[in-house]
């Protein structure tokens, strides 16, 4: 009896399989019931299944998925009718969810409801969609976060207006945007309360009445705990733990939390025995040596991560990339004594078959592979495949790289895969400043930095050079600037630079204008960080309309004057950033000499150095910069003054703060700055967060110019000190610096001690 049951039902599968699967579909209509009706161009832009293909119901199973996953049907099926020998139609029946009549928010009192539209993706007047419901809230919740309510919660509510329309109401509880204030660690003793106060994220500050300082995250307690951990764990701690956190809403304000961390420190632990097993390519003493942590010591985390990671970097520089070195711990509670073993694994060793390049529209496959620190043949070395994105992201010329390793067909290659996101090279800027050393500057600039001299064909792109054409008009200052840049002369690591320009200034007592042009050849040195560079410019100078009531001395300086002037300069650079650097160092030390010979008024030489330190505390929070910048200029004779457009001025924004711009230098009998042939600048500067994009900064400048060739005397310094903004203005190139400075020493007669503020303010489009 079971056996003829199982006999009718495979009889009837195959009868009607073969009614439908491979028939050829007639007609595919759509039938769509609720309020809203889509076009049919949509619903077909979802389904692979066509008139005139063989039906097979597996694609239709994959496009009734497809149509569900849009978020917009409640229900999705379909029915197939035999309308002759091998041909069917195809119906697909949708339910419409409700149409949305309105999108309303409740109980947003912080922030207006245009506002929280901006944030959602659903729109009024169509279906409800499931998937956009889900963004949108997410969108809300996050845009609240994002302002410091970490304690709000969003909840979407549907609303049944009648069986085809609903309303959308996203029901908000903003809650108190918690600030915290006392933070205590209850059973610490290890670290001060300060110490383990600034280890975390949530933590006082004084800003937080009216900034985003000092907020309470609830999402960051258990990083909190994991920072504290660590810092324990960095003195031998292992048993360490915490054991609770108690979070306390103020009663006298309910807008304050205060905090407390209750540890459990244990006792610290030694090193004892060390081993390392699993290693067959490096012998085992070679690898112990990379070990910092050294038996009997006091066990420190940290310099077991430095471990595992320098074996790691000497098994990946040979093409390990698979390698991968765990440390296992073994304490012993008893004696506080830790044994670590350090199990490598070392996995097979790749070369690189091909470096493939992908994504490149504009710019040419060579410009981009003579950045690379990985080429074929080399091994698969992870460092160098990190090294080579930073490069290319530091082109300028990409939005995204993104690097991979891929299989080959061949044992111990791989491939590695570079695929980058051009964006827009060419810019066409239109802006101005406003500063106390240049008064107001209007600004048009055109300019590639992808520029490519030799292929007009391709719209002169993709070539990696840089050209810029700007001009400059304003109350003191006039000129234009013509640079070219090619940083592979000749398919060679030898970058060329060739400039020319026309620049008028207006000074208190003259008027200077400079013709000219300028080329120089870089070339790195050492490291990816040091370079020479060789140069030569040539200019003509005009130094007229001196002033009627100008010294004799200052008169006779007027007329035209020639430079053709020779130079070298030794460059190393380890900044982090060169727009915003908070750790590294600038170093460069230059020379340059005109003479008759070549084509100069004046035979004269300049010896220059100057140095710039950056480092930061407190995960950047506070940044420190020392810098200083020392310089002489003389000519062959002694005995005679270097024309005057070649001098050192001192005082204003951009140099000694608290002074008048080009006001810190020799004076001549009429009280009248004329410039110093020595000069010495230093500057201490230490910047922090004030809100967002405002950051503070405190600082004290030293310097002087003197009349005379290596004449250096502390006895004529000058100083100003104080403070001011640093603002980056969102959506503009916009750099804001405001300064406010006094002279605390003066060695200028005739300068009044007063405050004074300097400040230099542009913006771009």
């Amino acid at each position: 009896m079971i056996f003829r049951k199982i006999i009718l039902i495979a009889s009837s599968a195959f009868l009607l399989s073969s009614t439908v699967f491979g028939d050829k579909i007639g007609k595919l209509e759509f039938v769509q019931t609720g309020g809203y009706q889509f076009p049919e161009k949509m619903l077909s832009f979802n389904v692979q299944q066509k008139p005139g293909q063989e039906y097979d119901e597996n694609i239709m199973n994959a496009d009734i998925k497809r149509l569900y996953e849009t978020g917009y049907f409640s229900d999705v099926v379909s029915e197939t009718k035999k309308v002759g020998a091998e041909k069917v139609d195809v119906i697909i029946k949708v339910s419409v969810k409700p149409r949305i009549k309105a999108i309303l928010f409740k109980g947003n009192l912080k922030f207006p409801t245009e506002d929280l539209k901006k944030e959602i993706t659903l729109a009024g007047d169509m279906p409800l969609n499931d998937n956009k419901l889900r963004e949108s809230t997410q969108k809300l919740r996050d845009f609240y976060k994002d302002k410091g309510y970490h304690d709000s919660t969003i909840t979407p509510v549907l609303e049944t207006l009648n069986k085809e329309e609903i309303n959308v109401v996203f029901e908000i509880k903003e809650n108190l945007r918690l600030k915290v204030d006392n933070v205590s660690f209850e059973g610490a003793t290890v670290y001060s309360q300060y110490n383990l106060k600034n280890a975390i994220a949530n933590r006082h500050s004084y800003l937080s009445h009216f900034l985003e300082f000092g907020l309470f995250n609830r999402d960051e307690l258990e990083t909190d705990k994991a920072r504290i951990r660590e810092l324990y764990w960095n003195k031998g701690y292992l048993d360490f733990k915490v054991e609770g956190v108690t979070v306390t809403q103020q009663k006298e304000n309910a807008e304050y939390v205060d905090i407390n961390f209750k540890v459990f420190e244990g006792k610290q632990y030694n090193v004892g025995k060390i081993s390392l097993g699993g290693n067959i390519v490096f012998p085992k003493d070679q690898l112990m040596k990379l070990i910092k942590l050294q038996p009997g010591n006091v066990f420190d985390n940290q310099l077991e991560q430095e471990s595992k990671n320098s074996i790691s970097n000497l098994y990946e520089s040979m093409g390990y990339a698979d390698f991968y070195c765990k440390v296992v711990r073994v304490p012993d509670f008893s004696t506080h004594i830790v044994d670590l073993d350090f199990i490598v694994t070392e996995g097979k060793k790749y070369k690189v078959k091909d470096v493939i390049i992908s994504g490149n529209l504009r710019t040419k496959d060579k410009v981009i592979r003579r950045e690379l620190a990985i080429q074929p043949g080399d091994p698969l070395d992870k460092n160098r495949i990190q090294a080579s994105k930073s490069r290319l992201m530091g082109m300028g010329y990409f939005e995204d790289v993104k690097a991979v390793a891929v299989s080959t067909d061949e044992v111990g290659q791989k491939s590695v895969h570079f695929d980058v996101k051009e964006k827009e090279t060419f810019k066409v800027k239109v802006g101005g400043g406003f500063s106390d050393t240049d008064s107001l500057v209007g600004m048009v600039e055109v300019g590639n930095s992808n520029f490519d001299i030799t292929d007009p064909m391709n719209y002169f792109y993709g070539g990696g050079e840089r050209f810029r054409i700007q001009g400059l008009f304003g109350l003191d200052r006039q000129g234009a600037n013509i640079d070219f840049t090619e940083p592979w002369l000749m398919d060679m690591p030898l970058r060329l630079d060739v400039s020319g320009y026309v620049n008028q200034v207006e000074y208190e007592h003259w008027n200077e204008s400079r013709i000219g042009a300028k080329t120089s050849l870089t070339h790195k040195v050492f490291d990816d960080f040091t370079s020479v560079t060789g140069g030569y410019k040539i200019e003509q100078v005009n130094v007229n309309n001196i002033a009627s009531t100008a010294s004799e001395y200052l008169k006779s300086q007027g007329g035209h004057g020639n430079v053709s002037e020779f130079s070298m300069l030794l460059n190393r650079d380890t900044r982090d950033s060169l727009m915003e650097p908070t750790s590294g160092y600038l170093t460069n030390a230059s020379a340059a000499v005109a003479s008759k010979v070549a084509g100069s008024s004046d035979n004269f030489y300049r010896l220059e150095s100057k140095d710039s330190y950056y480092f930061s505390l407190l995960e950047k929070a506070l940044v420190f910069h020392l810098g200083g910048k020392i310089g002489t200029l003389s000519e062959f004779d002694r005995n005679t003054q270097a024309p005057i457009y070649e001098r050192y001025f001192l005082g204003g924004g951009d140099s000694l703060r608290g002074f008048p711009y080009r006001n810190v230098s020799p004076v001549d009998q009429n009280g009248d700055n004329i410039g110093g042939q020595s000069m010495l600048l230093l500057t201490a500067e230490m910047t922090h967060p004030i809100w967002s994009f405002i950051r503070g900064a405190i600082f004290i400048d030293a310097g002087n110019a003197w009349n005379q060739s290596y004449s250096y005397g502390m006895s004529g310094m000058n100083s100003g000190a104080g403070y001011g903004l640093r603002i980056k203005v969102p959506y503009l190139n916009a750099p804001v610096k405001l300064d406010l400075a006094y002279p605390i020493l003066s060695n200028q007669s005739d300068l009044s001690r007063k405050l004074r503020f300097h400040f230099n303010m542009g913006f771009t489009w």
